[in-house]
């Protein structure tokens, strides 16, 4: 798998804004939440800002740390709203039927992730959507599979009008502790210890007539739908030059060696990444932050392992390095992260 996807901007900021909103219950503030995160640096009511899987994973695993939630996911699922989606909700909603909607969301899924990729088929009288990574995500956690499965299951029951699914999740984690305590409060049961992550359900309900059909406003969403997917397809200047920064952290190249693969100046290329708010130097400690973070998250490579990793010829500059972007050493950071994230 590459890690390159993981910082392509492809998710929404509305979904971090969800999150935002969902940690109030627990007494987190938003700039608390925010601090040392993409966050911090974005207009949080903007529309057309977008969060790399990376840095969205990074405040989803603070939000856990700051909750003290570790069945965050569950409660993101059931959080947000079909709205929250943007055209593409709207496309689900006034569908014809359940498997209408779940034909647009398998073409439109990409604009609402980079990372994971949503497939749905028939296994007999069972229908199946299946939610698979396309990244390696370490250190891994359930969080993506539990918030969008059951995000799922308690939208499908929204739009059909019914009071719940007859349902079941899968999930290829061991059950955690958390599950017994919060089994109640899910649309429907979930599996653990599975091999794949899924919902399954009744294929007969794929015909189900859904509760605000309108062939129109179907329509009209789907359009607009249509030109989100041609504008992220179109790769912007930014993307391109993080992917291009991303090929091989050990010998990141320079501003003029990318400037000359995006065939302009150096002095082009600063200017016009200018005009999108970033300088070149921000892009490559972005990267670089964002990747030790996942490496000593990881716990397999030593600091001085990460470091050459990064292009550090000496561990003294990354530990200085990371202490500026974070405010802890590599070795504080380790500890604290992994602690953080393991499921209770």
């Amino acid at each position: 798998m590459s890690t390159v996807d993981l910082h392509q901007p492809a998710i929404p900021i509305t979904y971090a804004r969800q999150l935002v909103e969902l940690c109030a219950r627990w007494h987190v503030a938003p700039a608390e939440l925010m601090a040392e995160t993409a966050l911090a640096r974005l207009d949080l009511s903007s529309t057309e800002a977008r969060l790399s899987p990376l840095e969205f994973n990074l405040l989803v695993a603070r939000a856990i740390r700051l909750t003290g939630e570790p069945a965050l996911g569950y409660h993101f699922g059931l959080h947000i709203k079909l709205s929250a989606h943007g055209f593409l909700g709207y496309a689900v909603m006034t569908s014809a039927t359940l498997g209408e909607a779940l034909q647009l969301t398998g073409k439109f899924f990409t604009t609402r992730s980079g990372a994971l990729r949503f497939s749905h088929f028939i296994e007999g009288e069972t229908a199946v959507v299946q939610i698979d990574s396309t990244v390696d995500i370490a250190p891994p956690f359930a969080f993506p599979y539990e918030s969008l499965l059951v995000g799922f299951c308690h939208a499908g029951a929204y739009i059909t009008g019914e009071s719940s699914l007859e349902a079941e999740i899968w999930i290829d984690y061991p059950e955690p502790a958390y599950y017994a305590a919060c089994a109640r409060l899910l649309p429907c049961p979930i599996r653990y210890g599975k091999p794949v992550n899924q919902l399954r359900f009744p294929a007969a309900l794929l015909q189900r007539p859904l509760l605000m059909a309108d062939a129109t406003a179907s329509q009209m969403a789907l359009e607009q739908c249509e030109r989100e997917l041609e504008a992220l397809s179109s790769q912007p200047l930014v993307s391109r030059v993080r992917a291009l920064l991303s090929d091989d952290l050990s010998a990141m190249p320079d501003l003029e060696t990318v400037a000359g693969r995006c065939c302009m100046s150096a002095r082009s290329l600063k200017r016009k990444l200018a005009e999108h708010g970033v300088s070149f130097s921000e892009l490559v400690a972005d990267i670089r932050r964002d990747e030790a973070r996942v490496l000593l998250a990881e716990g397999r490579l030593s600091i001085e392992q990460i470091a050459g990793r990064l292009g550090y010829r000496d561990p003294a500059n990354f530990t200085r390095a990371f202490k500026g972007w974070t405010g802890e050493t590599p070795r504080q950071y380790r500890d604290t992260v992994r602690s953080g994230l393991r499921p209770a």
